[in-house]
């Protein structure tokens, strides 16, 4: 069995730079969950190369057109360079049709504590505006109606959509939700530790 000190040495580098991210910036990612069938790979042949990934935007907390706030959350998610390489759209014009992906974003999201959730019916799913800042992000890379990963990004001070710290949450988030490897997979013959 591992120790727990080379459990922590093997950590992949973006779960230790997303610590490192949380503390500098005042973003907090937790929630986070990958199914055993999250599989990287997958997930850049489905959105990489001339591929692009459906991302749905449920929720607005600012007075701003949806569009807007659309056009925002791309340029964000498209910027994080640990993650896999997706490219993300609202309308993807190149889908890949034999693996049905996307990633379903809820800016303050009532009623709904499970992030994987979000990859059923979100109709009737109620959304709050920003209240003194505050802002929460769920987020799932969904297949069809489950979720292959998930987490829950909250910051303070979140001005509006061109904030550093509204940019630094979705950085975060997609970067929680695409690893460069499942943190589940026993592959390499580790057996990880309980809780850990």
């Amino acid at each position: 069995m591992l120790s727990k000190h080379r459990f922590i040495a093997r950590m992949p580098l973006t779960v230790a730079a997303l610590a490192a991210l949380t503390a500098c910036t005042g973003v907090t990612v937790s929630r986070v969950d990958h199914a055993n069938q999250y599989d990287p790979q997958q997930a850049s042949a489905a959105g990489g190369g001339d591929r692009q990934m459906q991302v749905v935007v449920l929720g607005n907390p600012f007075d701003m057109p949806q569009a807007a706030l659309e056009k925002a959350v791309i340029d964000a998610m498209q910027s994080s360079p640990f993650s896999v390489p997706i490219n993300y759209a609202i309308n993807p014009e190149n889908p890949d049709p034999s693996r049905p992906y996307r990633v379903v974003l809820a800016f303050n999201p009532e009623g709904i504590r499970d992030p994987g959730k979000l990859c059923k019916s979100t109709d009737g799913l109620k959304t709050a505006t920003a209240t003194d800042g505050k802002l929460t992000l769920m987020g799932a890379f969904c297949s069809t109606d489950s979720y292959l990963s998930h987490g829950i990004a909250r910051a303070s001070d979140v001005a509006g959509t061109s904030s550093k710290t509204f940019d630094d949450m979705l950085f975060q988030l997609t970067t929680s939700l695409f690893p460069g490897q499942n943190p589940n997979d026993q592959s390499a013959g580790d057996v990880p530790l309980p809780g850990a």
